[in-house]
């Protein structure tokens, strides 16, 4: 592809009536990405952040955005920052990383603010080589070396041309922009790579960046496969319940290579290491691991997966022993007729029960008279002979007369409550 016959609109069609922010620094990318759009019919918006990290040029980089977008008759957006002070109150960041923290947490502000569909940033073909060379250095899996991502929002339509292609394109189109000092300083890892080792490689590999882009794209075809088999093993063995993801454990030992899949399934959930999966895996019952997001339980043949965010529903909810429906916490119907569902309903005599009902947690050793049992029995002991999940036990409702257990809900009913053959009245209780 050549940039002087590069047609952002046929290229992007995803772009044509939205609303488009496009980031802008001054420099010769972004400067060069600016005038490919301002041929465009377009409607896009211009957003530049000043770091306030290079003095006066910070301040040139600035006046030049805003005269071209006064040019342009765009809209711009500008933020200014003091990031020296923004890293000494977030001192675990490098200025790189702060610089980049600020702009996309900035840049998406003003996409839910002004509704802008996409965001727009001149990354191109040699921030690649240097993404993939920093993620190789840093033990990156495949979506490292991918490179630069592009995303349904975050678009880069400059990753398939190189700074020479961009310079050359600049200059033939008498294009303005503003050289970063900063740049040529070795004093950020980005830099010296780019300084010291690409530099010298594309000197002793002429085809480099042409190569790049095959090896890229033969890795975002691998990355591809990969994540279907990923979305295939999930749609089989993700099994939704009532109080999480069931994921079968001899399902997720027989994955090959294991540590890899393991890593890729659950690094969405905070897992990011396969050991501490591979030992939940082969622990006893009842072991726990958390993320910052999320739980997993060990329970028998499953693991448990679960948002450790959820907040579970402690309260107590009277009800009135009356035909009526209700939706909270629970669906429940009471009926003077009769369910089909007999799996889900219980039949009361409402002459052993107080007129108002209680729907909550089970209590600490709390007790009932289990139908088709003779004696009575804990409901800790009967969660632990029904093999409930301890998710199975914090989600559990019973219903309550007098503090009495009824039904726990959905499962077994108290049989001193039911009706019988003797009972003059009956009233129905159903779950949907």
């Amino acid at each position: 592809m050549n940039i002087n016959s590069f047609d952002i609109d046929k290229e992007y069609p995803q772009l044509n009536n939205k609303k488009i922010l496009l980031a802008v620094s001054g420099g010769l990318d972004s400067m060069t990405l600016l005038h490919l759009f301002s041929l465009t019919k377009l409607n896009f918006s211009i957003a530049h952040c000043n770091y306030n990290l290079r003095s006066e040029e910070s301040l040139k980089d600035q006046l030049l955005v805003k005269k071209i977008a006064k040019k342009l008759k765009v809209e711009l957006h500008i933020k200014n920052i003091n990031t020296k002070n923004y890293i000494n109150n977030n001192n675990k960041l490098s200025v790189q990383m702060a610089a980049r923290k600020i702009r996309y947490d900035w840049f998406n502000f003003l996409r839910n603010k002004y509704d802008f569909s996409h965001i727009i940033t001149a990354h191109h073909l040699d921030d690649q080589l240097e993404t993939l060379l920093i993620n190789i250095g840093r033990g990156s899996g495949i979506d490292g070396l991918i490179g630069v991502p592009e995303s349904k929002i975050l678009l880069r339509p400059l990753l398939n041309f190189t700074k020479k292609e961009i310079l050359k394109y600049a200059n033939d189109n008498n294009i303005i922009w503003n050289e970063d000092s900063s740049n040529s300083k070795n004093n950020y890892l980005r830099n010296s790579i780019r300084n010291l080792i690409i530099s010298k490689w594309k000197d002793l590999v002429p085809d480099l960046e042409k190569n790049l882009k095959k090896t890229i794209n033969n890795l975002k075809t691998t990355n591809l496969v990969v994540k279907q088999q990923i979305r295939d093993f999930k749609n089989i063995n993700f099994v939704k319940s009532d109080h999480g993801i069931r994921i079968n454990i001899d399902k997720l030992k027989k994955l090959n290579p294991n540590s890899f899949f393991l890593h890729a399934i659950f690094k969405k959930y905070g897992f990011n290491h396969p050991k501490e999966i591979i030992k939940i895996i082969n622990s006893q019952k009842g072991k726990i691991i958390e993320s910052g997001t999320h739980i997993i339980l060990r329970d028998r043949e499953d693991l448990i997966l679960n948002d450790l965010n959820k907040e579970l529903d402690t309260n107590s909810y009277q009800i009135k022993l009356i035909p009526q429906r209700i939706n909270t916490p629970i669906k429940i119907e009471i009926s003077n007729n009769s369910f089909s569902n007999l799996d889900k309903s219980i039949s009361v005599d409402p002459t052993l029960l107080n007129s108002i009902l209680e729907i909550k947690r089970p209590t600490y050793g709390a007790y009932f008279y289990p139908t088709g049992m003779s004696g009575k029995k804990k409901l800790s002991k009967y969660f632990k002979d029904e093999k409930y999940s301890k998710f199975d036990k914090e989600n559990q409702w019973i219903l309550t007369s007098q503090n009495e257990v009824v039904w726990i809900i959905g499962k077994r009913a108290d049989r001193r409550f039911i009706s019988n053959k003797s009972s003059k009245k009956r009233m129905y209780i159903s779950i949907d």
